[in-house]
């Protein structure tokens, strides 16, 4: 799932992406609104819990609302570490920081990319910059498509993802 925010200016910017057992919409307990729109990139279940069941929860159980909060933070730091990693540098370092990324929460050596306007959007990058980018690691080897359109690979040299340009 991928959370998106409107800029001023019209643009659309990716600005977290969900995995299985992330939580979502936690601001709605403080503000009763939900800061960026959820789409799903492939098939999801969720479990939707109604604010007015949470507020009463979290009022009748100290641990249940210690257990949100703690969550809630979790996930404002996954935001910030996501902003802070795929947003800054040049946009082969942005492109290699992403597949890192989708690299380390794999469990078997492969990643899974968005489309590549989406990538765009995380990054705040043009498709044909992704593209271009993309195309150079698959190039150096670094790894090797699995599917014909181009979101499957396999990650041969994981290390080569780390360095510094």
């Amino acid at each position: 799932v991928k959370l998106v925010r409107v800029t001023a200016d019209g643009r659309e910017r990716v600005v977290r992406v969900l995995f299985a057992g992330d939580v979502v919409g936690l601001e709605a307990l403080a503000t009763s609104r939900y800061d960026s729109q959820a789409v799903a990139l492939s098939e999801v279940s969720v479990c939707r819990i109604p604010l007015d069941v949470i507020h009463q929860l979290g009022a009748n159980s100290p641990r249940l609302h210690r257990k949100l909060m703690e969550k809630w933070q979790s996930a404002l730091k996954l935001a910030d570490d996501w902003l802070a990693e795929l947003n800054f540098g040049t946009a082969k370092q942005r492109v290699m920081h992403f597949i890192q990324k989708m690299h380390e929460i794999s469990e078997d050596g492969t990643v899974t990319l968005f489309a590549r306007d989406d990538m765009g959007a995380m990054m705040d990058l043009k498709l044909e910059t992704v593209s271009r980018e993309v195309t150079a690691l698959v190039r150096a080897g670094v790894m090797t498509p699995l599917d014909k359109l181009g979101r499957h690979y396999k990650v041969l040299l994981p290390k080569l993802l780390q360095e510094k340009f």
